[in-house]
Order: structure tokens, then sequence, then C-alpha cells
């Protein structure tokens, strides 16, 4: 039998809870000041966690650090590389002032001088990005009396990783707003969008300027230069056989030495963001592994029934998964917690479908052959109808045994 509480405990008790009409007065005087307000809790049956939104995100920005070490160094001996093929000697420019003026070379080998070359093309983009993103949070937040949301940070970052280095800033801006007021705000925020906003800005972005991720001079901020990306010289110049004659070697595109967005082009990078997110917790394994399944099963079906002059659709699927964006994607953008499937069996599901549609965009879209964007665009639609059938089906399972053992 349980113990009465003496009156002491229940006077104690009575004066450490707020009455109902002190609770909402304490919740309007908060509004109208702008703060947040929070009720903690110190006992059973709650959960006491350090986890919230903000942590979660920012281990998204964490976990691309390695992506964006490497992207910066990429994107500065790329720009060497091509001064020496086109015979460029003094490159014009604050930043390549900048580099010189502190005494390092514009050379290839000088691993400094490349990531501080490619730092300063990515700061601007960033910066513009992170600007934009917090004055529309700001707007919003004003005009329906609410603190700001969460994750501008996570959003800006992403967005500038998946940019070129020639994007303009109206380019920018204009992207960044339509992933912040389209893709996040006007649905009410965090954990409300339909799909990822850093996917619908770069989507927008693409079918208003098209030049903007498509073309040989995109990559590569040098006049005149032109240099197409690896997955399009396999795709129109030959497969495997068409990089290994121009020196790229599987491991040289596993590390990311080669033409493309700030932080998208290493797999390593990729590999070791997506090994800081499972320990975390904070990403789901069955997206990551969905979409290689789907990559691989994909690649595998195509090559048995393609003829064998079509050298592009016959590359083996480990080649496929350091070409382009694939992992990117699949490791950082697919495993958005909201906008993704969220049952276990949906995110198979959801996985396999980013990896099926990537390679089938990647072998027959003749105008842009990066495919895992739009391949997540399109899983995020298809996300909700996969968690229904998946509760559905458990439904019916369920029902069924309750009626047998009736």
């Amino acid at each position: 039998m349980a113990k009465p509480r003496s009156d002491t405990s229940a006077r104690a008790d009575t004066g450490n809870r707020l009455e109902p009409d002190n609770l909402e007065l304490l919740r309007e005087l908060s509004s109208r000041l702008g703060w947040r307000m929070t009720m903690r809790t110190v006992s059973a049956p709650h959960v006491r966690d350090a986890n919230n939104i903000d942590r979660l995100l920012n281990r998204f920005i964490v976990a691309t650090v390695p992506c964006w070490l490497i992207g910066m160094w990429n994107v500065g001996e790329q720009i060497a590389v091509g001064m020496q093929i086109a015979g460029i000697r003094n490159l014009s420019g604050w930043r390549a002032e900048l580099v010189e003026g502190i005494g390092l070379p514009i050379d290839p080998e000088n691993i400094l001088s490349c990531w501080l070359h490619g730092f300063l093309y990515f700061l601007p983009i960033f910066l513009t990005s992170l600007i934009i993103g917090v004055l529309w949070e700001i707007l919003f937040a004003a005009n329906r009396k609410r603190p700001l949301d969460e994750g501008v940070l996570s959003i800006a970052w992403l967005f500038a990783l998946i940019l070129p280095p020639t994007a303009t800033f109206f380019q920018v801006i204009y992207g960044m707003t339509a992933a912040m007021v389209i893709g996040k705000l006007i649905f009410g925020g965090t954990g409300r969008y339909l799909v990822s906003p850093v996917i619908l800005g770069i989507c927008v972005l693409f079918f208003s300027y098209s030049s903007v991720l498509h073309g040989p001079e995109v990559w590569i901020p040098l006049a005149g230069y032109q240099e197409p990306t690896t997955l399009e010289l396999a795709i129109l110049e030959g497969g495997v056989p068409a990089l290994i004659s121009v020196d790229y070697s599987w491991w040289l595109l596993f590390l990311g030495n080669q033409p493309g967005p700030f932080g998208v082009t290493s797999a390593l990078g990729c590999l070791l963001g997506a090994a800081y997110l499972l320990a975390t917790g904070s990403a789901s394994w069955r997206i990551m592994a969905g979409s290689l399944v789907g990559l691989v099963v994909t690649v595998s079906l195509v090559a048995l029934v393609a003829p064998a002059e079509a050298v592009g659709m016959n590359m083996p699927w480990y080649w496929h998964m350091v070409l382009g964006g694939w992992a990117f994607g699949t490791v950082f953008l697919a495993t958005d917690p909201t906008a993704a499937a969220t049952t276990r069996t949906g995110r198979w599901a959801f996985g396999i479908l980013v990896g099926v549609v990537t390679v089938i965009v990647r072998l027959t879209n003749p105008a842009y052959f990066e495919g895992v964007i739009f391949a997540i665009l399109l899983a995020s639609i298809f996300a909700p109808l996969c968690d229904h059938f998946v509760v559905e089906q458990n439904i019916k399972r369920r029902r069924a045994r309750l009626e047998k053992k009736q």
C-alpha cells in the first residue's frame, strides 16, 4: 500500500506548481517580449536529454567539414592547374592578390595556397547565403510574433557547398530566397516542410538559370577556360577509358580532385561524414544503404542490357559512386530528418528510389547528367506515401493477429 503524503509535502508540491491562470499570463508575457518559454522536466516519466533540433542540424555541418576542407583545396588546385594549361601567368582579382600578398604562390603543388584560394571563393557565397537566410527568418518571425527558427545556418552551409565558384551574388540571393521562403518558412519552419529547403533552392536556381550548374565553364573560374565534370566526360566521351586517358584514377576521384561544386566532389569526405552522422545517431543508415542498393542494382541491370558500344552505360557501379554528387546527396541531403521517410521500411524504399532515379537521370538525360538532386526531390514527394503503405500494412497485420486470437 502506498504511504499517504503528509500535509507538508502536499503544500510543498502545490507551491512549486504554477496555477493555470499564472501559467497563461507568463506565456502571454514571454510571447510579447519575444522570449522562448521552456518548461524543465525534473522527474519521470519525462526523459531528460541534451539533444535538440539545433544540435541535430549542427551535426550535419560538422559532418561536412571533411568535404569542405577537401573542396576548398580542390577548387584552388583546379584553378592553378587551369592556369598552367591555359598558359596564364598572372591572375587578376582580389583573391589572387591576397594569396600572393601573403607570400604564397598560386601553385597546384602548394596545398595551403590552393586551400586559401578556394576558401576565398567560398566565403562570399556562404556569407551571402547566411545573411539572406537570417533576414528572411527575422522577417517571418517578426510578422508571426514568434522566436527565430532553427536551421538557417545548416541550410546556408549546405546550399553554399553545392554551388560552383562562378555563381553570382544575384544567383545566390535568388536561390537562397527560394530555399528559405518556398522551401521552409511558408510551411511553418523546421520540421514542417515537405522537401529539403536546400534541394528546393538548388532546383529553383537551376530551372531559372540552367548555366549555374551546367556547362564546362562554371566549375573553374578562369575566363575562357573550359573543363567538363568527370561525369560529363564519362557519359559523353567514353566511360572509364575516357577518364583514364586524361589521368583520372578511381582513387583520385575518391579523394575529390575533380571539377565540381565546392563541397560535393569528395567521396572520401562523404564517407567520413557518414561515419560521424551514424555514430551520433543523426542520420538513417537505411536511407544510405538503400541508395547504395538502388545504385548498384540499377547500374548492373543497365550494363546487362546495354550494347557494348555504349561505353558510358557499361561503367561499373563503383565508378558511379565517385562521380558527381551521389555520395554527397545520399549522406547529407537524402537523410534530412524532416523530408525523408520516417518508418524503417519506408526509409529503405526512400533510399532505393534515390539510387535508382539518380542512375536513370545520369544515363538517359542528355541535358544534365547529375541526377541526385532531382532523385531526392522526387523521393521526398513520395516519402509520405512510403510511410503510409508501411503503416497500413502494420495495421492489417496486427488486426489479423488480433482476429486470430479471438
